[in-house]
């Protein structure tokens, strides 16, 4: 702990000398705009207003006069200028924001309104190319099988609704079997199942 105390009264003078340097040469370059400026502008303005008060003491106290009176309006004139600009500035932001803005949602309602009657277009065209495809598929069985076309043409017309699936008996658990009795749309189709062995 005392190591430590005896460490930090080290630390500080040397952080207080770098901030006192750092002052010095700040004020020191200060200085010297300020020398450079009183030397190479402030005195001779002054040696020649002098100059001049001397020469055309009328002329040069009007001069005076007319400055000081126009100093404010002059500065109100700037100010006034850069405020309008300014303004000009934020007004044709905002302006351009609300235009992108508003042409930015006119582009959205008419995407969507797009896609909408595209959805409504493509839905209803599937439906006229889906009853076309049925009535003409139920017209083939009725020529080809007769009034039997019926049943097949249902059972295909559930099969694409419903994305049933007709699938042929598979042997259960139990390996039964499955006999079909007759050939075309009127065969039937029977489970069988195998008797278990009798207990002895």
């Amino acid at each position: 702990m005392n190591g430590v105390h005896e460490n930090q009264p080290e630390e500080h003078p040397g952080m207080e000398e770098r901030l006192s340097t750092y002052f010095d040469k700040s004020v020191t370059i200060v200085r010297q705009y300020a020398d450079l400026i009183e030397q190479d502008y402030a005195q001779p303005v002054l040696r020649y207003a002098s100059l001049k008060f001397k020469e055309k003491p009328v002329t040069m106290t009007f001069l005076s006069i007319f400055a000081g009176l126009s100093a404010l309006p002059l500065l109100s004139f700037v100010g006034l200028t850069v405020f309008a600009l300014s303004s000009i500035i934020f007004l044709a932001f905002i302006s351009a924001a609300i235009a992108f803005l508003t042409i930015e949602a006119i582009l959205v309602v008419c995407l969507v309104f797009t896609l909408w009657s595209l959805f409504v277009t493509a839905s209803f065209t599937t439906a006229v190319v889906g009853f076309v495809y049925c009535t003409t598929r139920l017209g083939m069985l009725i020529a080809h099988q007769g009034p039997s076309g019926v049943t097949d043409w249902a059972d295909e017309t559930r099969q694409y609704i419903f994305y049933a699936r007709k699938r042929e008996a598979t042997d259960d658990s139990d390996e039964s079997a499955v006999l079909v009795d007759g050939v075309g749309p009127n065969s039937k189709k029977f489970k069988v199942e195998e008797e278990s062995p009798p207990d002895n």
